[in-house]
């Protein structure tokens, strides 16, 4: 870090090396689990700096409290990891949320909440017309299509397969996304903003 040529990038450079240390030394990308070292040094910037501080000293003491440190950080990440792919977890604590969030900030109708609730819930979080059917009593099947066909177009569903008729969620649409940023921010998978 002290010798590369570069006048800006320090901490970068550093973090990519961690990570292709942590790759090379076994650490496993290919089973599906994914992980962000940088998170790690962002969460405290005062702790990033007192334990980098302390390892530049180039003692043992210094540099066995760095690798707690990092090794600490990373196991929590792996946690918070394992806790989103865990799809209870996921619905419960942050797609529902972030639903209801929409909802109460306008970014989705009553009738287009119950829908995208209606898919985060269904077992294949797959739906079709005849699945909303009793959300809205009275309505032919053309009038349900047209439910989703709008969520289609709005972005917040999106179909199975090309020209197909079961939709699952979409959540890159701007206004869920923010309510989903908004429910990882409050249980705390974003790093801590200085």
């Amino acid at each position: 870090m002290w010798i590369h040529p570069f006048g800006n990038g320090n901490g970068r450079t550093g973090r990519l090396f961690t990570y292709a240390m942590l790759v090379r030394g076994g650490f496993n990308v290919e089973k599906g689990r994914i992980l962000n070292p940088t998170a790690v040094f962002c969460n405290d910037r005062n702790a990033y700096y007192h334990y980098l501080s302390g390892a530049d000293e180039g003692d043992n003491a210094g540099l066995i409290q760095w690798c707690d440190y990092v090794l600490r950080g990373l196991r929590d990440e792996i946690e918070k990891i394992d806790r989103l792919l865990d799809y209870d977890y996921l619905k419960t604590e942050i797609l529902t949320p972030a639903l209801k969030d929409a909802l109460d900030r306008q970014y989705v109708s009553e009738a287009e909440y119950r829908i995208l609730v209606t898919v985060i819930n269904a077992p294949s979080q797959l739906i079709q017309a005849g699945d909303i059917a009793d959300l809205f009593p009275g309505k032919v099947s053309y009038d349900l299509s047209r439910q989703l066909r709008v969520l289609r177009d709005r972005q917040m569903l999106q179909p199975e397969k090309e020209n197909g008729r079961k939709y699952t969620i979409r959540f890159d649409n701007s206004y869920l996304l923010r309510s989903v940023m908004r429910m990882l921010d409050k249980k705390g998978f974003l790093p801590v903003r200085d």
